[in-house]
């Protein structure tokens, strides 16, 4: 009798926690997709508020972790604060290096603040292509030198 109580209590938790996760998901994706809408709609600080209501029902889910990092850092570049922009990005990309959408944001960050040869490394990693690939053998890849004026 105490084995059959003792089974029914451990179903009926397993049960609770799996319902519980699906209404903390329905109601964290609601909250996301409003954040979205108003971001979309460029009122940044309500957008703000509700990606910070999908952390706070979801805190543990590293994808809106993620999600949330790289879209605050699109509405810090979109307010010309690149620096917190790029941070930003770096972060999401520390949670999931293959998420696409930050590297690309960074890669427009990089061809924004950076010299030419930093954007072009960084585009051929997003496309996923080796420098040392393409290169003609003995090519080497760097900063062209502005000659001197004539003294």
């Amino acid at each position: 009798m105490l084995r059959s109580i003792f089974s029914l209590f451990f179903v009926l938790l397993f049960a609770g926690n799996v319902f519980a996760g699906k209404l903390v998901s329905g109601e964290a994706d609601k909250y996301y997709n409003e954040g979205v809408k108003l971001q979309k709609a460029s009122n940044f600080t309500m957008a703000e508020t509700f990606y910070q209501k999908t952390l706070l029902v979801d805190p543990y889910n590293s994808k809106w972790q993620m999600f949330i990092l790289n879209n605050r850092g699109v509405m810090r570049a979109q307010m010309g604060l690149t620096d917190e922009a790029e941070i930003l990005f770096t972060r999401s990309l520390q949670i999931d290096p293959k998420y696409l959408p930050p590297r690309l944001n960074l890669g427009f960050i990089y061809e924004q603040r950076r010299t030419e040869l930093e954007s072009i490394k960084y585009w051929l990693e997003v496309l996923n292509i080796n420098l040392d690939s393409i290169k003609p053998k003995g090519f080497v890849l760097g900063e062209v030198q502005e000659p001197e004026a004539s003294k």
